[in-house]
């Protein structure tokens, strides 16, 4: 006959209770020893399985049952930061553990004889792990028909990179000393979960202060808008590195119709993207905002309608507005189209996704472009024209495939770049020469279809009251840190593009900007040129006082961003003068270089030396304040997810962006 058993329920609760305890103590105690030295995201920033089960239980439970979110913010450099986490931990695990052992103690109520406080210990051990593991397999990213290295290898990765090794070792050892601290005895149990819990108060006191704000920049005059009525035309070149363009000190003859431009206009010397693909630098570029900020950090993202594009800012300023693109990722689907009376993603496609790499596309979309400025020529008019024809395979054709490289006779070519075995590392230097003058061909031949686009201007005559703008979203890697294209790296090989600005019939007061800029000033900049209202939300600068004002140059703080889940793959970066930092944010790896002594980025300095740390809480500010913004607009509206058909897959999966 049963009885009733109230101890067995007891010892359930205690066991939990206990094992939760002891988790968050060593959890917060190894991540303060195996992460002291690099900034930890918020738990939702990727898949990270890195906390202990009863907080991951509760992290899923929170959303469904309106549960404050936890574990929600950056927590900075040193040991004694990663305290901070002790408080939280202990809300989410403690609640979660009396729950989870709520229905086996009461189901042992009707036991004579219940399980010892040491074996539920080791149920509840052997449970979590189960969990982990489960979250861990889940999670794992798998290309299409991958083999089985493939397999063994992404799986090995993310148990490692994601956390999970971590978790289950966790587990195992607050199990061991949950156990040891029990011995199987009510009173010691409850005297060993309130030392745990004293020792997370402890934690909470002793951890320091929120970090200090960002520095303000210095304010910068406005006044009247210096191309105001002006038409304008912003190019984007797509892959367009800025030290393979002349004006920025490059040897061959690669760009003279833009070194024009920079020599009549303004150079920002010093420009960075916020990213190394195409995708969200562009949504960059049309809203002035960072990664993050604008929300399109991967390519399953569509833009959020509250996030106004520089096209919106220029049709209420009266402009008529068109776009003319001629890469996938700049299709309308992603709402790149927003604000723009036309825009054109369909007069350059492909039929196949070989040809979206190999084609030459400059010509058709020189053509497109001259036949939508003379219907235009009487209006007040904002063209954007994206460029794609740096982006790899680098094959420009005659006369541009022979122009700064006649002499070769090898057999490697600039063909199917990406996937070319040959193409490597530790292939011929002559071999990578050549593909390096290949690339430099696809920019003459961009750069010669600008000089046309100026010879339209002039035969319409509209050239004197056309603003011309000219960047890149991203530059291309040719191993010089091991990699070749891009979407892989913060590196200055695919952060630094150029910046052209020219503003007909104004005499700039400088030409040659020293001021560290980034693509999120374009938007801003080009607003405030013509008068057209300012984009609510920007994070970027207006930059036309450094050019036309008499704003003196100063030291500013520029960021990047890298947020590719699947891979495991996630960086950010801070620029302040010469000191860059990039962390990785998924990897105890932190890289640190003085680019005015290393300009190549080589030597890493260590993650403590130096101006390293001062520079990492700044970074933690500026990523937590960006995610606030980020994680506000996915609890309020949801994610904006594009829908892919398996054409655009296999155009992606041809350029090397998705597997």
């Amino acid at each position: 006959m049963f009885r009733f058993r109230r101890d067995n329920l007891v010892r359930w609760l205690l066991a939990a209770s206990l094992l939760a305890c002891v988790q968050v103590v060593i959890e917060t105690a190894l991540a303060a020893w195996r992460y002291g030295a690099v900034i930890l995201p918020p738990r939702e920033f990727f898949d990270t399985q890195r906390y202990d089960a009863f907080s991951k239980l509760y992290a899923y439970a929170a959303p469904l049952l309106g549960l404050p979110h936890l574990l929600d913010r950056f927590v900075g450099q040193g040991a004694t930061s990663k305290l901070s986490l002790a408080p939280e931990l202990l809300l989410m695990a403690l609640p979660t553990a009396l729950v989870v052992a709520l229905l086996p103690g009461l189901f042992s109520t009707l036991r004579t004889r219940g399980n010892s406080i040491g074996k539920i210990l080791a149920w509840l051990a052997i449970a979590q792990v189960g969990l982990h593991f489960f979250t861990w397999a889940e999670n794992v990213h798998l290309p299409i028909e991958p083999t089985i290295g493939v397999i063994l290898r992404n799986f090995a990765r993310n148990f490692v990179y994601d956390g999970t090794a971590f978790a289950v070792f966790v587990t195992l050892a607050s199990a061991v000393a949950a156990r040891a601290v029990a011995r199987e005895r009510t009173g010691p149990t409850l005297a060993g979960t309130a030392a745990c819990i004293a020792l997370v108060l402890a934690a909470t006191i002793t951890s320091p202060a929120p970090q200090a704000a960002l520095p303000e920049e210095p304010p910068m005059g406005t006044g009247r808008a210096p191309a105001q009525g002006y038409n304008v035309i912003l190019i984007s070149i797509d892959s367009l590195r800025a030290d393979h363009l002349g004006a920025y000190g490059y040897e061959r003859r690669t760009s003279p119709a833009m070194d024009r431009l920079a020599h009549e206009g303004v150079l920002f010397r010093h420009t960075s993207s916020t990213t190394s693909w195409t995708l969200p630098a562009h949504m960059s570029i049309l809203t002035g905002r960072s990664l993050l900020g604008h929300g399109v950090v991967s390519d399953d993202r569509r833009l959020s309608d509250d996030v106004p594009t520089l096209a919106e800012s220029m049709k209420r300023a009266g402009y008529v507005t068109g776009g003319i693109v001629s890469a996938p990722y700049l299709e309308r689907r992603f709402g790149f189209d927003r604000g723009f009376d036309d825009y054109d993603d369909k007069t350059i496609e492909f039929e196949d996704y070989e040809s979206s790499y190999a084609g030459i596309t400059a010509p058709r979309l020189q053509e497109t472009a001259a036949a939508w400025l003379r219907a235009h020529a009487n209006d007040r008019f904002f063209l954007f024209l994206h460029y794609w024809d740096v982006h790899y395979d680098y094959d420009p054709g005659p006369p541009y495939d022979t122009m700064f490289d006649p002499d070769y006779t090898g057999s490697v070519d600039g063909r199917n770049f990406y996937f070319n075995p040959a193409v490597n590392a530790h292939m011929d230097k002559r071999d990578l020469d050549h593909v390096i003058a290949l690339y430099d061909g696809e920019i003459r031949l961009v750069d010669d279809h600008i000089a046309k686009l100026r010879s339209v201007l002039e035969g319409l005559g509209i050239a004197d009251r056309t603003v011309v703008v000219v960047t890149a979203d991203h530059g291309d890697e040719f191993f010089e840190h091991g990699r070749k294209g891009h979407h892989r790296t913060l590196y200055d090989e695919v952060l630094r593009v150029p910046l052209i600005l020219f503003v007909p019939g104004v005499r700039p007061a400088r030409q040659d900007i020293e001021t560290e800029a980034s693509v999120i000033d374009i938007a801003p900049t080009i607003a405030a040129l013509v008068g057209a209202p300012p984009l609510d939300g920007a994070e970027g600068r207006d930059l036309s006082p450094l050019a036309f004002g008499a704003a003196p140059d100063y030291l500013r703080r520029t960021f990047a961003e890298l947020y590719r889940r699947k891979s495991l793959n996630m960086q950010a970066a801070i620029r302040f003068g010469p000191q860059k930092v990039i962390q990785h944010l998924n990897r105890r790896v932190v890289e640190a270089y003085d680019t005015q002594r290393d300009p190549k980025e080589r030597q890493s300095l260590p993650p403590r030396a130096g101006f390293v740390p001062a520079r990492l809480s700044e970074l933690r500010t500026w990523l937590d304040g960006r995610w606030a913004v980020f994680a506000g607009r996915i609890r309020r509206q949801g994610v904006r997810s594009v829908e892919m058909d398996e054409k655009m897959r296999d155009r992606l999966r041809s350029l090397g962006y998705i597997q």
